[in-house]
């Protein structure tokens, strides 16, 4: 069987698996934007909760990525995007399964850009709850520190 004849007769897992991982970055596009609004307003207290549903999240595109490659191998088609390729290439017709994974590759961007953002607002607080704390022990009269791994410096 030829790679178009098995995108023809597979072509609903394909698409339903990537309908999944459009929901799945739909889902942790919203928990990256929640993460920033808590980031930017200071309300870290909320932030464990959402580290675990951002695991979650992340777990369920592991499997959902296993999935996508095990289709494309019974295709005999090659994992990740050169397998989409390939599949897609193979289909003459503006399919699904393009728009899919076109839609997931900008909006993985996205997530990209939303969580670098995170990151250096994340280190700006970092960078502010040592400067605080080095304002404190100065005031206190002492110096010493903790260092990353709790140790005193």
């Amino acid at each position: 069987m030829n790679v178009i004849q098995m995108s023809t007769r597979g072509r609903d897992p394909l698409e339903r698996i990537l309908q999944q991982e459009l929901e799945n970055i739909h889902q942790f596009l919203e928990l990256l934007e929640n993460e920033q609004n808590l980031l930017a307003s200071g309300n870290l207290d909320e932030l464990a909760l959402l580290v675990a549903d951002k695991d979650r999240i992340l777990d369920q595109f592991a499997k959902l990525d296993a999935r996508r490659n095990h289709v494309l191998n019974e295709a005999g088609l090659p994992e990740g995007a050169r397998g989409i390729k390939a599949w897609t290439s193979a289909d003459n017709n503006e399919s699904t399964v393009t728009r899919d994974w076109e839609e997931l590759l900008d909006l993985a961007e996205l997530a990209k850009q939303l969580n670098q953002a995170n990151a250096t607002i994340t280190a700006n607080w970092l960078q502010y709850t040592r400067q605080t704390l080095n304002a404190l022990h100065e005031a206190a009269g002492r110096t010493t520190l903790y260092d990353t791994k709790g140790q005193i410096t």
